[in-house]
């Protein structure tokens, strides 16, 4: 009696309408759809969907479980005068969602790389541009325009048609109403929208369904009141932070955050 041979679950499903070069390196249980174009020196990862009409272009690596929808262009060339065709890349994590005709660009400068990181959900008609850093678990929804060498860190959520201005960051659980435009760094555990953007205090809700403890939102919120509405100028605000309030790992960050910044802060309230 003749035995079955295992049938293997692992193998590509590629549509013969793709055009993939044969320098691309396609891992196991990857899907493509027709249309889908996708150039020398690409990486997708195991158990990724392409779907019709996606271009990625050259140089771009793009992680395992990623779900890219219908007419994506990844690693598409920097909006950029600076860029002269150098060697540069796009960077994709694991188990990330990216929308319909969303643009990211690649890099501009040698050996550098446009950064999406893991478990990002960006929607669509959505634009990356160039040396931005997408860190993980954020949404990113319609219409947003991210302009070049941004930094959008954790759990972040923006709302639809944002405009983000070049080499702006976006702290860790903040929070951009829909309509906005950033043109300063926005604090992390903050809310806010507007042009002129104005924060409206701590991102409350989004602290309690990431499980912050009650201890924590309140330092945080005596943080906000001391930045925003003391009438203290922000060196005095962070001294007073650092020798008057507990301890914690979250105001340290603010601290920090505002030390860093090279922009300067959205400090206007409503």
């Amino acid at each position: 009696m003749k035995k079955k041979k295992k049938q293997n679950k692992n193998l590509k499903k590629i549509s013969p309408l793709a055009q993939i070069s044969k320098k691309a390196i396609i891992e196991e249980e990857v899907i493509i759809h027709p249309f889908v174009i996708i150039e020398d020196d690409v990486k997708i990862g195991r158990g990724s969907e392409i779907f019709p009409y996606t271009v990625i272009f050259k140089g771009t690596k793009i992680g395992k479980n990623n779900k890219i929808y219908h007419g994506c262009l990844l690693g598409l060339a920097p909006f950029d005068l600076k860029y002269k065709g150098e060697n540069s890349f796009l960077k994709i994590g694991d188990n990330n969602i990216i929308q319909a005709y969303t643009q990211i660009s690649k890099a501009t400068g040698e050996g550098n790389s446009t950064i999406i990181g893991n478990n990002n959900f960006i929607m669509a008609y959505c634009h990356i541009a160039h040396n931005c850093q997408i860190g993980n678990n954020n949404i990113i929804t319609n219409h947003t325009q991210i302009g070049g060498h941004c930094e959008i860190f954790d759990y972040v959520n923006i709302g639809g048609n944002c405009g983000i201005h070049q080499y702006v960051r976006i702290g860790s659980y903040a929070f951009v109403g829909a309509f906005s435009y950033l043109k300063k760094d926005l604090l992390p555990f903050m809310i806010g929208e507007g042009n002129p953007f104005k924060v409206f205090g701590i991102n409350t809700v989004g602290l309690k369904r990431a499980n912050f403890d009650k201890e924590k939102i309140e330092i945080l919120k005596k943080v906000y009141k001391i930045i925003y509405r003391s009438k203290l100028n922000l060196k005095s605000a962070l001294k007073y932070i650092e020798e008057n309030l507990p301890k914690i790992e979250e105001s340290q960050l603010i601290i920090d955050f505002i030390k860093n910044s090279k922009r300067g802060i959205c400090l206007k309230t409503p």
